[in-house]
């Protein structure tokens, strides 16, 4: 059964970020829709196919030892009993439909017997739930074939993940000849237009009913008496635009309501970034005073203070360069590229032309449309690094899904080579040199293309695709939520930069470590006594199986207290008027991603955007478990974007995401108040 036959839509959404990738072949899926066929055929003779590791787990191909052909898949590094290998099971499963599922596994340590099981996570549209598929008694060393051909997949299951687990242990173990059989879900119809109303906050209305009357005026004189106001009231109430509730907004809303004034006082555009000329006179990497303090963000390169909010813009210039400078490459901004493109049904092919040089290169997209378009102005967008990422959540809310046709950490997108190489679309474009003017990592290559979807979109797919570029979403997980980083703080278009698990070299803190210290999850329905393990260090960054990611000058440093720079900055790229910030992570399983360090991050962020105004574009929202951007993540950052961009009413609490698990008392790090008390502000 060594065909290699896969055909699932979608990757994994848990796995282990250290892992390299391999590449799933992809049927040609011309079955009739009510034919049986076999959807996933895994037999692991020229990669992981698509497999990833659940929670801690790593995978990779073994030949140790296999139940047919030359090669099974290897499951190691298990700190839990559920941490196994997993697959996504993609558009092409329908949930309530019936299908036939089957794998073999090994094991050949530790006890004389375990059992394992197939097991099931999906999304009931508001929570997480796990069911078994199948279970079976395994004993050492023999080859065990677990199935169940007639499991029915619940109805109103979404974001559906396949995996295969112990009952108790922790061992390694092999798994081969995986096998998934069944009828091919529906393609998804063409996008409707049914636009839902909304109404944008109104200044003035504190009670959201639609009107400004006096049941405003009484909340607006108790907000007033309030030493700092939530953020909700303070956008309604105040009128002047002094960022304070006080006796003149209470006039101006008196006068309205009597009468008196037909209309409040225009408020002026809030300032935000320029455009400065780039400049990468910086020193040294040897040069660099070292130092443990997390940097602050208020103080230029030559030791000058940011003393205004226009001051902040320039600053914010200077640390894109810096970034470029000595971590990520260049950034190819698209001026030397013509870019076109080709729809073939949910295939979108883009074309660039280097201009200078007449070279061309292509890669592919996988388009997801809403069945219908509840968004006045076209449906908007969020470009994904991957598969995987949710899908069926977003297209259900009227978001288009855009991914790369790239099944996650194993499949890299088109536009480069995870190997080390520096091949791929963007390199045979721009190749990779040896000094810093043509060294752009892998991070940026993979941003620069979907900044080119970008081009695409507004060349006109978007009118063919009824989708509002204006309104883009970025995203994707772990070494692609680092490249998603990457691309929100480069490409200014995105509306909302949406980094999932990004870890070391994306939003965590370079000089926070969590390895060592045990948390409290049972909040979140995890153990209550959680200990951290270790965490990414700069050593594997600059390691070969991930140095590529990077630029040269990013490979000589041998500390990371010489960074000038540290991730809350890279963020802070994001920090616009016009834009937001949504970051995404993980409690359990996260030890490698360092999730704490994520969240200081943002603690250290939040200084910078309430410096200049704009504390509502920055959110966090830290999930249970998955390795992964979950259906609650795009629920609720679906619920985010839809208050702040359209003006539709939230049914969460989006206070909820300025905290997280990590805030509790008995999580609480004082560092977290510590690091940033010698910043400026």
């Amino acid at each position: 059964m060594k065909s290699k036959k896969f055909t699932s839509l979608c990757m994994a959404a848990v796995m282990s970020s250290a892992m390299l990738c391999g590449s799933p072949a992809v049927g040609s899926g011309n079955a009739a829709d009510d034919e049986i066929t076999v959807l996933i055929e895994s037999g692991f003779e020229s990669g992981e196919d698509g497999w990833m590791g659940r929670g801690s787990a790593s995978v990779s191909v073994s030949k140790s030892s296999f139940n047919s052909g030359s090669s099974s898949l290897s499951v190691t590094k298990r700190a839990e009993a559920w941490n196994g290998a997993t697959i996504t099971l993609g558009t092409e499963f329908s949930a309530g439909s019936t299908y036939s599922f089957e794998a073999y596994v090994r094991f050949d340590s530790g006890s004389s017997e375990e059992t394992f099981k197939l097991s099931l996570q999906y999304s009931d549209g508001t929570t997480t739930k796990y069911a078994d598929i199948a279970k079976a008694s395994v004993k050492k060393g023999e080859w065990t074939k677990l199935s169940n051909e007639k499991y029915t997949l619940p109805a109103g299951a979404s974001d559906m993940q396949f995996y295969i687990e112990t009952v108790d242990s922790t061992i390694d173990f092999l798994v081969d000849d995986v096998k998934v059989s069944g009828k091919k879900g529906a393609a998804p119809s063409v996008p409707t237009v049914t636009p839902t109303v909304s109404v944008k906050p109104q200044r003035g209305d504190l009670n959201d009913d639609g009107a400004v009357d006096s049941f405003d005026l009484i909340r607006m004189r108790r907000a007033a008496l309030l030493e700092e106001p939530d953020a909700a009231s303070l956008k309604r109430g105040d009128i002047d635009g002094d960022k304070d509730i006080d006796a003149d907004d209470i006039q101006l809303v008196s006068d309205y309501i009597l009468g008196k004034t037909a209309d409040f006082p225009e408020l002026p555009e809030p300032a935000g970034p320029s455009e400065y000329p780039k400049s990468y006179d910086f020193p040294a990497v040897n040069q660099l005073k070292s130092s443990k303090d997390v940097p602050d963000p208020f103080i230029f390169m030559d030791g000058s203070k940011v003393e205004s909010p226009e001051d902040w813009w320039r600053r914010q210039a200077e640390i894109s360069c810096m970034y470029e400078y000595y971590m990520y490459g260049k950034w190819i901004d698209g001026s030397d590229d013509e870019t076109s493109y080709k729809i073939s049904g949910n295939k979108l092919t883009i074309t660039v032309k280097r201009k200078s040089t007449g070279k061309t290169a292509s890669f592919n997209m996988v388009i997801n449309r809403p069945s219908s378009v509840r968004h006045e102005g076209g449906a908007p967008v969020i470009l994904g690094m991957h598969k995987g990422i949710a899908e069926s959540t977003a297209t259900s809310k009227g978001y288009a899904v855009i991914t790369y046709d790239a099944d996650g950490m194993f499949s890299a997108p088109g536009t480069a080579q995870d190997n080390n190489q520096h091949k791929g679309a963007f390199y045979d474009l721009y190749p990779y040199g040896s000094g810093f003017d043509n060294q752009t990592g892998e991070l940026m290559a993979w941003s620069w293309g979907l900044s080119r979807t970008l081009d695409a979109l507004y060349a006109g797919a978007t009118k063919e695709l009824n989708i509002n570029p204006e309104n883009a979403i970025c995203t994707g997980v772990s070494r692609y939520g680092k490249a998603t980083a990457v691309c929100g703080a480069f490409d200014k278009r995105f509306k909302m930069c949406a980094p999932s698990c990004s870890g070391a070299g994306g939003i965590a803190l370079y000089r926070y470590m969590s390895q060592g210290k045990t948390y409290d999850f049972s909040s979140k329905g995890a153990s209550s006594s959680y200990r951290y393990t270790e965490n990414e260090p700069l050593g594997s960054l600059q390691a070969s199986g991930e140095q590529a990611w990077f630029n040269g000058k990013f490979m000589e440093f041998r500390d990371v207290n010489q960074l000038p720079m540290d991730q809350h900055m890279l963020g802070s790229l994001c920090c616009d008027p016009n834009r937001y910030l949504f970051i995404i992570g993980s409690c359990v399983g996260e030890d490698w991603v360092n999730a704490p360090s994520m969240w200081m991050s943002y603690c250290g962020m939040k200084h910078i955007w309430d410096y200049v105004g704009l504390s509502d574009h920055l959110a966090i929202n830290i999930h249970k478990e998955g390795h992964a951007v979950i259906a609650e993540d795009v629920q609720k950052m679906i619920q985010f974007f839809d208050y702040h961009v359209y003006g539709i009413q939230p049914t969460m609490n989006l206070d909820e995401l300025k905290t997280s698990v990590f805030e509790l008392p008995k999580n609480k790090d004082p560092y977290q108040d510590s690091f940033t008390s010698k910043w400026l502000y």
